[in-house]
């Protein structure tokens, strides 16, 4: 039994083009409160997602935070952002009008080129994302292999060989005549259009699913190990405070502090592939379920789906946001000093006991449950550290025979000799 393929064909833009004579020459004419509530979504989205990953960018490429995240991370989010940043600039904002009267007043170029990019930067993002899970993967149950073969122009090259990769599976599936089409109900602007639904269907699936499976497996893995690794070190058995070398209490306490910086970084990388997941899925199973169908889908489902799906540029800088002290406590510190030009008025410093309630700075001792300390405590522990004054105050230790509750200690010594890795 033979069975035919249906071959589809693109919707002729010039019939969707406002200057068609069924579109009336006013701007405003038979436009409704509905289309003029996806307008302002759309306008609000596109003005959220540009400011959020700006602000993304440049806080952790600055300075402050150099010293909170490791550079493959940075390469990665900033990377992502930077990708989220394109879609908000490039992608989102040419719905705007469209949302209001329902035809295409761009041109045929410009619907070409955007449906291109709305491929693939998306497809991109889902690139991004897998590699941020494979890096985290790596250094989590890899860290000596990681820590000899990782580099900042590994990193750089992977990121854009994706994107070439991207850019041109999408050239090839829309640059040709009919790859492309103005999608008046879910976008509302130009899309890809796949001549099969076979082709349609692969293309949402392979979007989808293996981002999914390698999102999950690499964090499901990386925190399974972190656990047991966390209650291997709680049961085993520490040197007392006075027959511990100074060495071996520096390793440890900076191998904690490590730790605790690493699983910021990954918990938050898991979230933002979290959210994604949860974003794109409905818009997923819509297109699987119109591609084997032959139906389309509600204008208002589709609208709330599509655009549900393209939310996930805000939210990613969102998260990492509300999961990072750090990040969050630099960017007040930017707000205030750079746009009200105020000065952040310094807290006074406030003596921290690790174990018992004496008034010690940081002193390693038996028990302590360095991993329960807070972000923010690590913070402050290395800006006082890396401080100008600190440096001062450090040469003038050595010359006192014993150190009190006022003067660093030798694990703040051994914290600025060795250095602290950034994660």
């Amino acid at each position: 039994m033979n069975s035919k393929v249906t071959i589809l064909t693109a919707p002729s833009l010039q019939n969707s083009s406002c200057t068609h004579p069924r579109y009336s020459t006013s701007l405003f004419a038979g436009v409704t409160a509905g289309d003029v509530l996806q307008a302002t979504i759309v306008l609000l989205l596109t003005l959220i997602v540009l400011v959020a990953n700006i602000l993304l960018i440049l806080v952790i490429n600055s300075r402050r935070y150099s010293k909170y995240i490791h550079s493959q991370p940075r390469y990665l989010l900033t990377s992502l952002a930077s990708n989220d940043l394109a879609i908000g600039l490039l992608v989102i904002p040419f719905a705007i009008v469209p949302s209001l009267r329902k035809c295409w007043p761009y041109g045929e170029l410009v619907c070409q080129i955007q449906a291109l990019l709305r491929g693939a930067l998306s497809q991109q993002s889902a690139v991004i994302l897998i590699c941020m899970a494979v890096d985290r993967y790596l250094y989590m149950l890899h860290p000596h292999r990681y820590q000899k073969h990782s580099s900042k122009k590994g990193c750089v090259a992977i990121i854009s060989l994706t994107w070439i990769m991207s850019m041109t599976l999408f050239s090839i599936l829309v640059l040709p005549r009919g790859g492309y089409y103005f999608n008046s109900t879910g976008m509302v602007a130009c899309e890809p259009f796949y001549s099969r639904a076979s082709i349609r269907i692969l293309t949402a699936c392979g979007f989808y699913f293996p981002t999914t499976m390698i999102l999950m497996y690499c964090y499901g893995s990386a925190f399974h190990v972190n656990k047991l690794g966390l209650k291997t070190n709680v049961s085993l058995p520490t040197h007392p405070p006075e027959t511990a070398t100074v060495s071996e209490n520096c390793t440890s306490s900076i191998h904690t502090m490590e730790k605790g910086l690493s699983a910021t970084t990954s918990r938050t990388m898991a979230a933002i592939s979290l959210g994604f997941i949860v974003l794109v899925t409905p818009w997923t199973i819509q297109e699987v379920v119109v591609a084997c169908t032959g139906t389309r889908a509600p204008p208002t489902l589709d609208f709330l789906v599509t655009w549900l799906s393209m939310s996930h540029t805000f939210w990613n800088p969102f998260l990492y946001w509300l999961l990072n002290n750090q990040f969050r406590r630099i960017c007040r510190e930017l707000f205030f000093t750079r746009i009200f030009c105020r000065t952040m008025s310094k807290k006074k410093s406030i003596q921290h006991s690790c174990c018992n309630n004496s008034p010690v700075i940081i002193r390693h001792k038996e028990g302590c449950d360095f991993q329960g300390l807070s972000e923010k405590y690590w913070g402050e522990i290395l800006d006082r550290t890396l401080s100008s004054n600190s440096l001062q105050n450090l040469h003038r230790s050595f010359s006192h025979p014993h150190v009190n509750c006022y003067t660093p200690t030798a694990h703040d010594l051994c914290i600025l000799d060795l250095g602290v890795p950034a994660l």
